[in-house]
């Protein structure tokens, strides 16, 4: 997949985008601050076939693979990882997306990895997140309608998602208005602000 993209947010034409570490800071502050926000995520992913109970708190989680990018870690009420959100905007992927990742989630229960893009990539970056992690695991029932995409990883009960910035933050903001989250609200109307939709 091409980079479209540098890490420093300016894409080939050199025009200047907000940076994947400046969402992702965005985001993690959103999810951390706000349980409206949470529950939005947690929604996601049980329409993405992830039976998550209640999101409980966000952490940026390293992965273990030395030089990967940072995934925030959503767990739920015990501490457990119940998924990892990888921010993307126009970068390619890493070496290591989205197998290295998939260690970071536990095999014995419900868990995804999600990634969120700009609608734009969804059309050829879910054909490449399945090749990639059809590598070193067996992918069943990948789905490819609408905004949200999602395939079951064999060894656990781990499913590999894939969803736009407009449908996520669509829905955060959605929930966090309806229950008057007026920080959150407008923190997330910023984050649609910094991203290219």
């Amino acid at each position: 997949m091409s980079n479209d993209t540098n890490r420093s947010g300016q894409d080939a034409s050199g025009r200047a985008e907000h940076s994947e570490d400046a969402v992702f800071d965005v985001l993690r502050h959103i999810l951390s601050q706000s349980e409206a926000a949470r529950s939005a995520l947690a929604t996601t992913l049980r329409e993405g076939g992830t039976p998550v109970g209640t999101i409980a708190g966000v952490r940026s989680e390293d992965v273990v693979v030395e030089g990967e990018r940072p995934g925030l870690a959503g767990l739920d009420e015990e501490g457990v990882v119940r998924a990892l959100v990888q921010p993307v905007l126009w970068a390619g992927l890493s070496q290591g997306q989205p197998n290295a990742y998939f260690k970071g989630l536990p095999l014995d229960r419900p868990a995804a990895l999600l990634f969120v893009a700009p609608a734009a990539r969804l059309a050829r970056l879910w054909p490449e997140l399945c090749r990639r992690a059809d590598e070193q695991f067996t992918i069943i029932g990948a789905t490819t309608p609408g905004d949200l995409r999602a395939a079951t990883v064999s060894g656990g009960e781990r499913r590999l998602m894939l969803t736009s910035w407009d449908a996520l933050l669509g829905l955060m903001e959605r929930v966090v208005s309806g229950v008057g989250d007026g920080e959150a609200e407008t923190d997330v109307r910023q984050l649609r602000g910094m991203i290219d939709l």
